[in-house]
């Protein structure tokens, strides 16, 4: 998939994210994500951090995190939660088209980021959405080659991850295997145990 489609794609998702969060009553706005410990508005503040964090403010906050990223990106998330809804809204709809990344990052990367925290998003709130297949195919088609952070690789390796609702596996028939919904393989692959219940397979055991 080339890079302009991709990030085309980043960009309808995030629209569709917009559309939530301005239909979204102040409550669940602090409603818990299935990011642990992150608010709703948390998760909308880190979404936002790649878009418009200057690199010399990063390196300030890895710094004050003793270059722990997972630290630095959780005391971000919630700072930035904490602004005023108007100022979380205005932010998002400044992100929608935007094509920064952090320092070495991809549009493929940004794509699995906003897919999978607009289901962290959706889930616990009672508002289901199936992500539209193409968004889903490329973010799951980078999800599987990523390290790092993500841990996402990783996860897969062995596994032969099969989805029910659209055309795609990873892996080798044969290898334990994992079947579900592609957007629970996505929210599987980047840790988020929550989603195991909407998978099935010898495979979780690794999952679990």
């Amino acid at each position: 998939m080339d890079e302009d489609r991709q990030w085309a794609y980043v960009a309808d998702e995030r629209r569709a994210v917009l559309d939530l969060l301005q239909d979204l009553r102040a409550a669940e706005w602090d409603a818990a994500s299935l990011c642990a410990g992150w608010r709703v508005r948390d998760v909308v503040g880190h979404l936002t951090m790649a878009t418009d964090t200057p690199v010399s403010a990063a390196v300030v906050g890895l710094v004050r995190a003793g270059f722990d990223v997972d630290r630095f990106l959780r005391r971000s998330a919630v700072q930035r939660g904490s602004l005023p809804l108007t100022t979380l809204l205005a932010g998002w709809r400044r992100a929608v088209d935007s094509r920064r990344t952090p320092p070495g990052g991809t549009a493929g990367q940004m794509l699995v980021e906003v897919v999978s925290h607009h289901q962290d998003i959706r889930r616990p709130l009672g508002r289901p959405r199936a992500t539209p297949p193409e968004r889903l195919l490329g973010a799951l088609e980078t999800a599987v080659r990523l390290g790092g952070p993500f841990g996402s690789r990783q996860r897969a390796g062995g596994l032969h991850l099969v989805a029910t609702d659209l055309d795609w596996t990873h892996g080798e028939p044969g290898s334990p295997e994992v079947r579900g919904p592609g957007d629970a393989l996505l929210l599987g692959l980047l840790g988020r145990g929550s989603a195991l219940s909407d998978l099935t397979g010898p495979g979780l055991e690794r999952w679990s």
